[in-house]
């Protein structure tokens, strides 16, 4: 019945809008933005005068519009309101339509952003770039038979035409190849062969082609100049296919559907015209050669070739040389090849520790504002220092949705800028009115708003959504810098960030914190929403520890707050996670050395099972805050992965003060030293800080790990079987969604364990057992405060400190474990035999048969032997055992054990 009334009233108002008579003809409409530019919704708009008995009042809907139709001729007046932004007023003569634009400023007057006219005309304007964003095709030119090298890809250009672009500042920047053509890319290193093999089947990469669109520095076009032969008429394929390559580039997909377009269309997405920019107008820039090629099978194969900045800087790849297959949601979408240049490969000079800026950063600046309407408007000052002569164009990651306003130089004068759209290539990128000298600061603003950056997750607490590209950031977490941080919020919410708190105010109906880095750090954040505070003190290491916390549940769980969470105590909670957190940094203090920060803030989030861990400032989800009945009650069952989840969170988030911001990592192949160290530092706090009966939950969550490596998904592939520890970011494909957190997580935390096993003192020994292990990571620490941590300057660490045990090929080197665990993907399965005998003067002597089997001839390890004697398993030796083979071992005894077991505590990887 309801629905047949809700339909007789849509028939009589339709109706009405029928039959009215037609005595009002006008309308007034409009859109309602905000000073970024961003539409504003909810915005109340009221309309008076002309012949309107009474205020018409409308709302604007979520595309910031209103319409007002059917008015009379005449004169009336508009006002626009929203909370957080001051009132509008327009009078509108109306005779016909009238469309009105209306923007509305921040209430507060420090927090306006006003652009003008000749501010705006600085966006996207740059001469020379609007030559590149509109260029056309040149001359065209017969090819046969071309061969093209470049580094370890070959493009044979068999037969057809080349195009050449259209010449921008008397400079060559791109050429469009149609016909038919052959391109093959053979790997040097054995482990890149695999990769290939795993990506596309083979250990080449062969693909025939009909269209290559090459764009490249100035530097780069006299490689053509051999293939130019007769001139022709250019094709209509070539403009097709250049067309298509602008259709590819330029757009950005708002969801990724593959890996490729997660890692390429971030906030730091090429736009190609920018990147050629900045060539011509540095000569001496580090030159690039990219290729896009559509071919048989792949239609969007890309070859790289970039010096200096990487070829695919977006997921920090030290590597100038790479090939990606961007197929969507295809199976074969991925990096198919990364590597270092083909010289650098022969020379033995490759490093992940090379420096890929073009600028250092050396301090922020940076005063935000959050608007009531969770909006976000900011002012960077930005101090760098060129590291390339002439360089003048600056490309930073800035969430695409904050739009910049201006950019102005050190004398206030403003300067050009490049922001296309969001659905485009709309990274940011300033550009110098002349190259910046070297060894010398400089510093350019940057204003800028927008949303996307908050959402409100509802009771008072905010989901932060860029969380590290709210700000113009010029190098991610490839450097650290000094922030100075300013934020003026609505009263009614509480901002916590990143460094220390220098002071507060209230200015204009807002809250006003001022925050400071003491130390240069490599990211900065913030929390935001309606927080309690909470000290915690700490007498033995004399951190400052505070928490924060909601008192309130978010909307995603408001509907259990009568039922399984109705009983929640989050202060109680908050004293728990707090504990924890102490525990965790007086654990690691022992373990790996001072803090890197004076002060610490363990804040609670809306996010479920998500946390994360920033310079001084911990984001717990809310899940650690909620006990283990109410998890219960809330799943209907013992999740034990969950339970795991929960365990491990704030360690491992509290561990990340040391490994990932108190110690960087050089690129994607060294993220494990940071996720990896972590992980193992949510073990040691298991082992250390949980009492005497610790030794359940710590067997539990090694076997967790085991298990996150091991196990294979629907494809009947484990993480461990896509590929080493050291490929990081590289080992997902659509075959392998769960390799990354799999082996970076687990497999990292393994491999710093299992060197703790191997330098770990046998039982009777003096002194602390773990003495050599605490050496080497306070030596890894102090070694790398300053600069990022590679695989191999950490490896040299733990060279410097590994017992004469593990100098297995007596070269003073650990090649042999590293190229078995991080380099290679080999698990041994073990199986042990034991027998106990009485012997004379009352011991006992244990003869042991270890066996090691799924595993070459090369492969060797150490493999403790463990006894109990009636209170929990000790250590008792370890015993080295190489290939596929079985080895007998034999101990005497003082007493008789219980039991004797190999790798009791589960610390070894095996299967």
């Amino acid at each position: 019945m309801g629905r047949f009334k809700l339909f007789n009233v849509a028939i009589l108002t339709l109706a009405c809008l029928v039959l009215a008579p037609r005595a009002r003809a006008d309308t007034i409409s409009g859109t309602v933005k905000d000073p970024s530019g961003a539409v504003v919704a909810g915005a109340r708009i009221e309309i008076t005068g002309g012949d309107l008995a009474q205020a018409l009042v409308l709302t604007s809907d979520e595309s910031g519009k209103f319409v007002a139709p059917n008015l009379s001729a005449g004169k009336y007046s508009v006002r626009v309101a929203k909370d957080g932004f001051d009132e509008v007023i327009t009078d509108v003569d109306l005779h016909g339509t009238a469309d009105l634009a209306l923007s509305l400023k921040i209430t507060t007057p420090e927090t306006r952003i006003t652009v003008s006219e000749r501010s705006a005309a600085f966006a996207n304007s740059d001469a020379v770039y609007r030559q590149l964003r509109s260029e056309g095709l040149g001359d065209t030119f017969r090819c046969e038979s071309f061969i093209l090298p470049v580094d370890v890809g070959t493009f044979e250009l068999k037969s057809g035409t080349i195009t050449l672009l259209a010449m921008v500042n008397k400079f060559e920047t791109g050429a469009v190849f149609v016909g038919q053509g052959h391109f093959t890319l053979k790997p040097l290193a054995t482990l890149d062969k695999n990769e290939m093999v795993r990506r596309s089947g083979s250990p080449t990469a062969e693909e025939d082609f009909t269209e290559v669109v090459f764009r490249f520095s100035p530097d780069q076009f006299s490689q053509f100049a051999p293939a130019l032969a007769s001139r022709a008429d250019t094709p209509t394929e070539a403009a097709n296919a250049f067309q298509h390559w602008k259709d590819k580039v330029r757009h950005r997909h708002e969801a990724p559907e593959g890996l490729t377009q997660a890692f390429l269309e971030d906030e730091t997405i090429d736009n190609i015209d920018a990147d050629v920019l900045a060539a011509i107008y540095n000569p001496k820039h580090p030159p690039f050669f990219n290729a896009y090629m559509h071919g048989t099978p792949h239609k969007d194969l890309r070859f790289f070739l970039r010096t200096r900045v990487g070829a695919v800087p977006q997921i920090d790849s030290p590597e100038e040389v790479a090939l990606v297959n961007c197929d969507g949601g295809g199976m074969e979408d991925g990096i198919w090849y990364l590597q270092h240049l083909k010289s650098e490969l022969l020379g033995h000079t490759a490093s992940s520790q090379e420096d890929r800026r073009l600028f250092a950063t050396r301090h922020y600046k940076i005063e935000t504002v959050i608007g009531k309407n969770n909006h976000l408007f900011a002012r960077a000052k930005i101090s760098f220092e060129p590291l390339v002569p002439g360089e003048r164009v600056m490309k930073f990651g800035l969430l695409p949705t904050l739009r910049v306003t201006r950019v102005s130089g050190e004398k206030g004068q403003d300067l050009h800028f490049i922001q296309e759209s969001r659905k485009d290539d709309g990274s940011f990128y300033a550009i110098l009115d002349e190259a910046a000298s070297m060894n010398q600061s400089h510093s350019i603003t940057v204003e800028y708003g927008g949303d996307k950056v908050l959402y409100d997750a509802g009771g008072g607490s905010y989901y932060i959504g860029a969380r590290q590209s709210w700000y113009p950031n010029l190098n991610g977490f490839g450097e650290k810098a000094l922030y100075d941080l300013t934020f003026k919020v609505p009263p009614s919410n509480v901002l916590i960030s990143v460094g220390k708190l220098r002071g507060q105010s209230t200015e204009e109906g807002f809250a006003v914190s001022h925050w400071m880095t003491p130390v240069p750090v490599a990211v900065a954040g913030f929390n935001y929403g309606k927080y309690t505070k909470m000290d915690w003190p700490d007498s033995i290491t004399h951190y400052e520890i505070s928490g924060y916390y909601l008192t309130e549940l978010p909307d995603s769980l408001r509907r259990f707050q009568n039922s399984s969470l109705g009983g929640m105590a989050p202060g109680a909670m908050t004293k728990y996670a707090l504990d924890q957190a102490r525990a965790q940094m007086q654990v690691c203090t022992l373990y790996f050395g001072k803090g890197p920060y004076e002060n610490i803030y363990i804040t609670e989030q809306p996010n479920f099972s998500f946390g994360q861990s920033w310079p001084n400032l911990v984001y717990l989800p809310i899940s650690a805050y909620i006990d283990s009945t109410q998890r219960w009650m809330l799943f209907g069952q013992i999740n034990s992965k969950f339970t795991g989840f929960v365990q491990e969170v704030t360690p491992h988030e509290v561990a990340h003060q040391w490994f990932g911001h108190g110690v960087g990592w050089a690129s994607y192949h060294d993220q494990w030293l940071s996720e990896g160290f972590a992980e193992f530092a949510a073990a040691l706090f298991l082992q250390q800080a949980m009492g005497p009966k610790w030794q359940k939950d710590y067997i539990e969550f090694w076997e967790r790990q085991r298990v996150r490596i091991l196990d294979k998904n629907n494809f009947g592939v484990s993480p461990n079987d896509a590929g080493p520890l050291w490929l990081g970011l590289r080992l997902i494909s659509p075959r392998s969604g769960q390799a990354y957190q799999g082996v970076t997580y687990s497999k990292g935390a393994y491999v710093l364990g299992m060197l703790r096993s191997l330098m770990r003192a046998d039982m009777g020994s003096a002194g602390d057992p773990d003495q050599p292990f605490i050496d080497m990571m306070h030596d890894f620490m102090e070694h790398h405060r300053d600069t990022p941590a590679s695989t191999e300057s950490f490896k040299a660490v733990a060279e410097k400190h590994m017992t004469k045990k593990m100098d297995l090929q007596q070269n003073g080197r650990l090649d042999w474990f590293f190229r078995e665990w991080v380099w290679g993907t080999q698990v041994p399965r073990y199986s042990f035999k034991y027998d106990v005998q009485p012997t004379e003067g009352g011991k006992f002597k244990v003869h042991a048969e270890i066996t090691q089997s799924e595993v070459d001839e090369n492969f060797a390890m150490f493999v403790p032997i463990f006894a109990d004697f009636g209170q929990g398993m000790v250590r008792l030796t370890q015993v080295g055992i190489a290939g596929n083979s079985t080895k007998s071992y034999s101990l005497v005894l003082d007493r008789q054990p219980k039991k004797v077991a190999l790798n009791a505590y589960k610390e070894i990887l095996e299967r």
